[in-house]
């Protein structure tokens, strides 16, 4: 069988120059968010599928790639529902993760958190143009903080982060022409 030389569609290849850039922005977001006081965490890429799932439908159940049973927990010719088959999913955002993450360490993080996320995730829907199934999502949250002011901190820490970027740009376009 000859190798398939595309990826799977909805997945793309990163070459070289676009991973130098992709670091650096990265590299930009990540140093901004923590001077806000915002601290990196990592969670998994997998879910126990009854955390990803309401178990009401809409469209978040429709994101999901499950992931199926394995070894001795698959039984395929008893099979009577999905939840028989599937036990794991793919993290389709970074909240769901989060809000498992924080209430799996609640007693051993600060109050407020301040979490910064970057990590890739998976969404099962038909890819359109300029869409992947697999990217790159960053998120920061405030959780135990109540009122207004977390809002605005997560405002101007992104506002700050978007506009560092930029000046950085025009810098490099200025040094480049001189």
């Amino acid at each position: 069988m000859a190798l398939s030389k595309k990826p799977v569609n909805g997945m793309k290849d990163i070459l070289p120059e676009e991973m130098q850039i992709r670091d650096y922005v990265q590299q930009v977001i990540k140093d901004t968010y923590r001077s806000f006081g915002f601290t990196p965490i990592e969670t998994p890429c997998m879910e126990n599928i009854a955390n990803l799932s309401n178990k009401q439908g809409g469209e978040n159940e429709k994101l999901i790639f499950k992931v199926m049973k394995r070894g001795e927990k698959l039984k395929i010719d008893t099979a009577k529902e999905e939840s028989d088959l599937v036990d794991f999913g793919m993290r389709y955002d970074l909240t769901v993760p989060l809000v498992r993450y924080y209430s799996n360490n609640v007693n051993e993080l600060p109050s407020p958190f301040k979490a910064l996320q970057m990590g890739n995730v998976w969404r099962a829907d038909r890819p359109q143009r300029g869409r992947y199934r697999q990217f790159m999502q960053c998120d920061i949250d405030i959780i135990g903080e109540a009122g207004s002011l977390a809002e605005i901190e997560l405002i101007l820490a992104t506002s700050t982060t978007i506009g560092w970027d930029l000046k950085i740009s025009k810098s490099a376009s200025m040094t480049a022409v001189s």
